[in-house]
């Protein structure tokens, strides 16, 4: 039998598909192919500033508005899952990913080394694209069940083909022929200005555009009982409406991978390469660009360019009291390399780390009856000019 038609009272949000292309110049639409998200639900719309022109007269009312200004801002809100969100995290960051490695054993050239917790390779240049800082992914080791194979933070690139890992311990072990592998991409908070032309349609021949579109904050957040949610909060130039899709051929569709969630997806906190001493309840990130604005001029209410900001990350840690280790961080205003990891169902995997901040704000407190006594630490970044603020980095499944 046929669909019914006429049964909508209006357009559903299973109709909604939010997409966007990277822009080259500002404002003009990319001839690029859209990529579309995955998405929980969005608050993008069109706001328009009036004033009235008061005027003295005897009809005793108010004198008539004028648009003086109009914007578009919103927020987009998503579960995180792996790859769909990069380009938003890059836009907000002000940067690009590092070229992904893929380094391959030849010959058996690899080896985990236990003496200094290493990484070697017999092989001239092999780790030559790897930075100090970055966070590697192992692969192919199969002593004790693979116990080295898995997320490292290089701490220190003592040659190209010496690494001293952290993060996890490794044993004695050079797999065979080109079964050992390096992976990771990383994205590290830069002075590029990114935009983005962001399309909402909401059926074939009727979508919202949104030309100039930069990213203002986001947050990232996980917690007990949930999935990875994250949002991005968008201010555009302008809002318009077309009748024909903006993409140049067909959409980039999204990954189709599983959720990121707090329980099996969740590789625990670190503070200087070395796991918490507590339970962890949640974590939050934050990102904020401070002074991030649109202008205005004269003959014309839409924007006339963006002001980026400057980068403040942040965030909130909170974890059950178990001893005073961490409290004691938050007293001396200790700083601290923080760091998380997590996975999805199909084993990609994130690793997000501030290598400058300070846990503030953790007194322990009693909620109430029954209840375990909490500490709720306030995260802040940023706490060294001579490095990074914030570092993402990514690890596929399958090298």
């Amino acid at each position: 039998m046929p669909s019914v038609t006429g049964y909508s009272a209006g357009t559903e949000t299973t109709d909604v598909v939010l997409s966007y292309g990277l822009e080259t110049a500002w404002g003009v639409l990319p001839a690029v192919a859209f990529k579309d998200l995955r998405i929980t639900s969005e608050t993008l719309a069109r706001n328009k500033q009036r004033a009235r022109f008061n005027e003295i007269q005897g009809k005793r009312q108010v004198s008539p508005s004028v648009t003086q200004q109009e914007s578009a801002a919103g927020a987009i809100n998503f579960n995180l899952s792996y790859g769909t969100q990069d380009d938003l995290f890059a836009c907000l960051l002000g940067n690009d990913w590092t070229t992904a490695l893929a380094i391959d054993g030849i010959g058996a050239d690899i080896s985990t080394v236990a003496a200094g917790n290493k990484l070697t390779s017999t092989l001239a240049g092999k780790f030559t694209n790897i930075v100090a800082g970055q966070y590697i992914r192992l692969y192919g080791f199969t002593a004790s069940a693979g116990a080295n194979n898995g997320i490292y933070r290089v701490a220190a690139k003592n040659s190209a083909i010496d690494l001293t890992l952290a993060g996890k311990t490794v044993a004695n072990e050079t797999p065979a022929g080109t079964t050992a592998k390096v992976r990771g991409s990383m994205l590290r908070n830069g002075d590029l200005v990114m935009s983005a032309y962001v399309q909402k349609r909401l059926a074939s021949t009727r979508l919202f555009t949104y030309p100039g579109t930069v990213f203002s904050s986001g947050t990232l957040r996980g917690g007990v009982g949930q999935a990875f949610t994250g949002s991005v909060n968008a201010m555009a130039q302008q809002e318009g409406f077309v009748t024909v899709d903006q993409s140049t051929g067909a959409h980039t569709a999204a990954p189709t991978g599983g959720f990121f969630n707090a329980v099996a997806s969740f590789g625990g906190v670190q503070l200087n390469d070395t796991a918490i001493d507590a339970v962890v309840q949640n974590i939050n990130l934050s990102l904020n660009r401070e002074g991030a604005e649109m202008d205005y001029g004269m003959g014309s209410a839409f924007g006339q360019g963006a002001r980026w900001g400057q980068l403040n990350p942040g965030g909130t840690l909170e974890v059950l009291f178990r001893n005073e280790s961490i409290y004691t961080l938050f007293a001396a205003e200790t700083q601290r390399l923080i760091s998380w990891t997590m996975r999805d169902p199909q084993d990609n995997a994130y690793a997000v780390s501030m290598p400058a901040a300070v846990l503030m704000n953790g007194s322990p407190q009693a909620g109430g009856p029954n209840q375990t006594v909490r500490s709720s630490f306030t995260i802040e970044g940023a706490q060294d000019l001579s490095t990074f603020a914030i570092q993402i980095d990514r690890f596929p499944a399958v090298p």
